[in-house]
């Protein structure tokens, strides 16, 4: 609803920009031919003049919305970027008990997203919050990946303890299935575009 109230409020702020400099434009003509009436001269500027700043505010609208759109297209791509390392063969429960250099996440759309205030509007609110929850749990995830890496590629850890990572990995309440539910619920509410 409220995108198509924006798209709406730029279509109309649009038309009545292109209606006052053609209506400008149509006494312009008048005036040129009947210089002798100087009754069109005010009637021109002040058209010509409200065109003018209806025209910069439908400019600044439809700037903040192409950057909205880029800045969401950027974050759903870096999402499914996400999605396809969390399917990686490393994460796979049937992967073999070995060590493992774990790809990490990624979340520099999401972080240009959250410093860029193209998100700044009230109907963006919710979804901010849910990119820095995001933001929050992939920097978790990925320190503990470091962790378990260290852990796992010390010189001490048996057949057994790097079963016993693997296993941690996969059980239903890891952190490794929280951050995948998290992303898919993310996906869910990007906007479509």
């Amino acid at each position: 609803m409220r995108r198509r109230w924006a798209t709406h409020r730029r279509t109309v702020v649009t038309a009545i920009s292109y209606g006052l400099l053609g209506l400008a434009f149509t006494l312009g003509v008048i005036w040129f031919f009947w210089p002798e009436n100087s009754r069109w001269e005010p009637a021109v500027n002040s058209l010509t003049l409200v065109a003018g700043l209806t025209g910069i505010f439908v400019e600044r609208l439809t700037a903040e919305a192409e950057r909205r759109t880029e800045v969401l297209r950027a974050v759903g791509d870096e999402l499914r970027e996400n999605t396809r390392l969390l399917n990686d063969a490393r994460f796979s429960p049937e992967a073999p008990s070995t060590r493992h250099i774990y790809p990490r996440l990624v979340v520099s759309a999401v972080d240009l997203a959250l410093v860029s205030g193209a998100l700044g509007l009230h109907r963006d609110a919710e979804l901010v919050r849910e990119l820095h929850r995001w933001r929050d749990t992939v920097n978790l995830f990925n320190r503990r990946l470091d962790l378990t890496e260290i852990s796992t590629f010390s010189a001490t850890a048996s057949e057994a303890e790097l079963a016993a990572f693997h296993r941690a990995l996969h059980r239903q309440d890891s952190f490794f299935t929280s951050t995948r539910d998290q992303l898919k619920t993310l996906l869910a509410k990007m906007p479509v575009l």
